[in-house]
């Protein structure tokens, strides 16, 4: 999926029977979760049998559907993944006092903290994009996101602005001991991040318990495995900012992620503030625009989905034609949407 500079360029999509549409990946959030192409998925091998289950954790929906041939096999895997989604929010949660994340903001500023391999995986992938993306993606922003969730629910608060100058630079690794150290008192938000890292552990807890047909959703961020029988891929909606499903893309052996407002905005000063929030002013995004990020992994996807919501479409094609394997989908509300040329063609 990697392309060169020249080949990397945006191409607009166009459905030949509606003319120009705009489109996204969003969410797996409806009811109507993978189901334009039910019909045909459920004609899969007479022994195994299509499982949803869903479950509110995190903040918003986490989906598992996958075959099994076994009913009980299922259902104890499903409550093995929901048991690791509970264990992961304590330890990513900025909303609890007792995260693992929040008891590291309360002391490494003092001195290196020892920090589980989970959440030393999420920082360091987190720091790499952060490098790649000049800044665009940072989790530093954790004071900006407060002041933002409380200007949300009209509380007065100051604006969510950088006053506290931190950066990404401020967070320093130590992978041979797995430790991390502020080089300042800092608030992280792993909130662009973290639900990606859970999709890809309860993607891979589906595979390694046998269930190789399978779809994740947390949020915004998937994961897919083998198709359901009889299908090239896993058929997901596609859904303009107006949250209207226009088009559906097939997708195998893949991880994606969107960012945009669609869903999680607020109306601040008069004006809608997008919950992606831009780490040079630490105030939320204010122009209507869906990014898709199909990356190796949905931790990836959804770093760099949301480091492209930030950086906008002409930035972010020039990174992505330099960065392998991650291909970008771009939707405006009153405009066309583009695309890099290595992502899926959407179908009406």
């Amino acid at each position: 999926m990697r392309g060169t500079p020249g080949s990397q360029q945006m191409v607009k999509w166009q459905n030949t029977a509606k003319g120009w549409f705009f489109a996204t990946v969003f969410g797996l959030l409806s009811a109507g979760l993978l189901t334009p192409l039910a019909a045909q998925q459920q004609a899969v091998d007479i022994e195994s049998k299509r499982y949803t289950f869903t479950g509110a954790h995190l903040g918003t929906v986490v989906r598992l559907v996958f075959y099994s041939a076994d009913r009980a096999h299922a259902k104890a895997l499903a409550k093995r993944c929901f048991d690791r989604v509970r264990h992961l929010d304590g330890v990513f949660s900025d909303y609890r006092d007792d995260s693992e994340l929040m008891k590291l903001c309360s002391v490494a500023h003092k001195q290196a903290t020892p920090v589980s391999d989970e959440l030393f995986t999420v920082l360091a992938c987190a720091q790499q994009i952060s490098q790649q993306s000049g800044g665009a993606f940072d989790v530093t922003l954790g004071a900006s996101t407060k002041a933002w969730r409380a200007r949300k629910q009209d509380k007065d608060h100051r604006a969510a602005s950088r006053l506290d100058g931190a950066s990404y630079r401020d967070l320093v690794l130590d992978e041979t001991g797995k430790t991390v150290r502020f080089t300042k008192p800092l608030s992280l938000d792993l909130g662009g991040i973290a639900k990606g890292y859970i999709a890809d552990e309860l993607a891979r807890m589906l595979r390694e318990g046998g269930v190789t047909q399978h779809a994740v959703a947390v949020g915004g961020e998937m994961v897919v495995g083998d198709p359901p029988s009889g299908r090239k891929g896993w058929g997901i909606d596609l859904e303009s900012p107006e949250q209207k499903v226009i088009a559906t893309v097939e997708l195998s052996h893949a991880a994606l992620s969107t960012s945009g407002d669609s869903y999680q905005f607020a109306r601040i000063d008069g004006k809608r503030s997008a919950h992606v929030l831009d780490p040079n002013t630490g105030e939320g995004k204010e122009d209507r625009l869906n990014v898709t990020v199909i990356a190796p992994t949905a931790m990836q996807a959804d770093a760099w989905s949301t480091a492209f919501r930030v950086m906008g479409v002409e930035r972010a094609c020039e990174l992505a034609a330099r960065t392998e394997q991650i291909e970008a989908f771009f939707t405006f509300a009153g405009g066309v949407a583009e695309k890099t040329p290595g992502f899926p063609e959407p179908k009406r």
